[in-house]
């Protein structure tokens, strides 16, 4: 058997940023097994493989989302990048709406839909209305994972919540930069956590930027999925909207727009772009997107 494979820089405008995704455009007959192998021998924050829909004559495609650990749901950046590769081969087909993509999930469907900023082509996700999962009381826990003093989360007077708009993130609000510079993850820490809340992740954000039109810098931790850091988290940015406006972190009237920087402290640096509608309150109709950049590709033959 050979696979072809893409790599793919998702949420940057240059190489060697952003989160790095393996797409494979034809994962066809590839079993799970192989999926697994092949996604932890590579190494990405996600590897994906493009299937054939489970509904017939839908005109979709299905996306299985791997992580170096396991399969799960749901995948942003591989959401999008998948996206972007079927524009780069030529492989898109047009519906009724050719700015609009539909792809099967086993969270679900998600679209992506096309647009131009400043001459840039920008793909954005669109995401789950937001699902409140309660806060997360022990801040402690959480200090002690990051290896921080519990007073850069206290004195914030923010909540460390989990909030899902297709996958729980679990956000943890920091004072400042120099706070998320010192940062150093305590994977046993990490574990209890785990325990706690069934998964361990971290998204790490604070309102000091480096770059001056950004509004927030973030780091992500996913050890439970076996990446010990994302450069450019999809999913986790959809759940901060809804966490900043619920905080009223943010201005906003009918709508609302955030950039997030990432990835800055692992020389990877991600632009993520976010917006979204207000209801009572609340962020509604959250997608997140940026741009891509084809790095390479090639083929892996299997014995």
């Amino acid at each position: 058997m050979e696979l072809e494979y893409l790599l793919i820089d998702v949420f940057t405008d240059r190489p060697f940023g952003g989160s790095r995704l393996y797409l494979f455009p034809d994962g066809t007959g590839v079993p799970r097994d192989l999926m697994q192998n092949l996604a932890m021998e590579l190494g990405a924050g996600e590897t994906a493989f493009i299937v054939p829909s489970t509904v017939s004559d839908s005109g979709m495609s299905r996306l299985r989302v791997f992580t170096p650990a396991a399969e799960i749901p749901f995948g942003g950046h591989s959401v999008i990048g998948a996206t972007f590769a079927l524009d780069q081969t030529n492989r898109r087909v047009v519906g009724d709406d050719p700015e609009s993509f539909t792809w099967e999930l086993e969270a679900g469907q998600y679209e992506v839909v096309t647009s131009f900023e400043n001459g840039n082509q920008i793909y954005s996700l669109r995401q789950d209305s937001p699902v409140f999962m309660g806060q997360y009381f022990h801040r402690g826990k959480v200090a002690r994972t990051l290896g921080l003093p519990e007073d850069d989360i206290a004195i914030t007077g923010l909540p460390c919540e989990v909030i899902s708009t297709g996958l729980p993130i679990h956000i943890v609000p920091l004072a400042s930069l120099d706070a998320m510079e010192r940062i150093i993850l305590r994977h046993r820490d990490s574990e209890a956590i785990a325990r706690d809340l069934g998964f361990g992740d971290l998204f790490v954000f604070t309102c000091e930027t480096v770059q001056s039109d950004a509004t927030v810098h973030c780091r992500m931790f996913a050890p439970y999925f076996g990446i010990p850091e994302d450069a450019a988290s999809g999913a986790a940015t959809g759940a901060l909207v809804a966490y900043l406006v619920k905080h009223r972190l943010v201005k906003y009237s009918s709508k609302v727009r955030i950039i997030c920087e990432q990835g800055l402290e692992m020389g990877r640096p991600s632009r993520l772009i976010a917006e979204a509608g207000i209801s009572g309150g609340q962020a509604t109709a959250i997608q997140v997107g940026g741009q891509c950049v084809l790095v390479g590709s090639g083929s892996i033959n299997i014995p």
